[in-house]
């Protein structure tokens, strides 16, 4: 018989999400990290937006996903005595005026509405501090404090004697285990046994800023997004996206960038605190994917969750675990291998 269930490879989202998952449902579980400083996982800023995109189009499934969201994270702050997962408000600020025209059209759809704050708040945001007067909406949101979930998850997994900090060699003789997972994020680009699956990955950089006085906890959105943190003087603020340079490493073109958006509605001077660029793993129209290796048996993979990873976790791993432990069938057109 096996030692373990399953070994977790990466202790990101995917890897931190189904551990507990598989954890909840009575399996021993091994999870393996390199423990770097920063990863896409780390400096994500967790935001759960509803409504979003250029588009102003409802989250994919968000009205499954979003419930999922809140009960998992819910039951884990409970069982950890950690509080990391936030509802908020979110203010979203015309740009465009095809935006505004575009919102015309779907903001009386009670699809909508039912996620919009009521009443609007009047004036959207204090005058002082930002420019608003192309119109906007605000609507509830969610805020997960990844770093703080994964750094208290780690210490939870260390407390039960399942988790290992540790380089995992996929090219030596694998360990006994029922499965081996990869959760690796854009790493899995380099393991052999999945190197063949197709990444549209995309670098992201992050600011973090210092305002002058204290702002409400709320993120604001208009072409990038400012999200609180525990300070209420300091917010991330992001992001970008380059698909050519697929690396950790910051750039001045970035935070100028970042910098400049920043300022065309914020009015209040701020200083940046940190900057920071990770590559985020997206692999097929930004929907996860999920499963067992085409060939071998014992081989798992989840991964792709991309930017919206805070939100599509929990559920996803949900399903992947039902499909370990019961055979269910994976999500259509996120199962390894009937995309493969």
């Amino acid at each position: 018989m096996p030692e373990r269930d399953a070994i977790i490879v990466g202790q990101g989202l995917a890897g931190t999400t189904l551990a507990w998952c598989l954890l909840e449902a009575g399996l021993s579980v091994l999870v393996t990290d390199r423990e770097e400083e920063v990863t896409s996982s780390k400096i994500a800023a967790g935001l759960i937006t509803p409504i979003t995109g250029q588009r102003l189009a409802l989250s994919w499934q968000v009205e499954t996903f979003l419930p999922a969201a809140r009960i998992f994270y819910a039951l884990l702050e409970q069982r950890t005595g950690e509080k990391f997962f936030h509802e908020r408000e979110a203010v979203r600020i015309f740009y465009r005026e095809d935006e505004r025209e575009r919102w015309e059209l779907k903001r009386l759809d009670p699809a909508f509405q039912r996620y919009l704050s009521d009443p609007q708040p009047s004036p959207l945001l204090d005058p002082v501090v930002a420019e608003v007067t192309a119109g906007g909406f605000a609507m509830r949101t969610a805020q997960l404090d990844v770093a703080k979930f994964l750094a208290v998850s780690r210490r939870y997994f260390q407390e039960l004697g399942c988790h290992e900090r540790r380089e995992f060699d996929w090219t030596v003789s694998l360990p006994e285990a029922r499965w081996i997972i990869s959760c690796e994020g854009y790493a899995a680009a380099r393991n052999p046994y999945f190197d063949w699956i197709p990444f549209k990955a995309a670098k992201g950089e992050i600011l973090t800023v210092r305002f002058d006085r204290p702002l409400a906890p709320r993120s604001v959105h208009r072409g990038i997004w400012m999200a609180p943190t525990d300070d209420p003087t300091v917010y991330r603020v992001g992001s970008t996206y380059d698909w050519e340079h697929l690396d950790q490493c910051p750039t001045m073109e970035a935070r100028g960038e970042l910098e400049a958006k920043l300022r065309s509605f914020i009015k209040l001077p701020f200083v940046v605190e940190n900057h920071e660029a990770a590559v985020r793993p997206i692999i097929q129209e930004s929907k996860a994917l999920l499963g067992l290796h085409p060939v071998h048996e014992r081989l798992g993979y989840f991964n792709g969750l991309g930017s919206k990873g805070s939100l599509h976790a929990p559920w996803f791993a949900a399903c992947f675990r039902d499909y370990l432990v019961h055979g269910s069938p994976l999500p259509a057109g996120c199962d390894l291998r009937k995309n493969f």
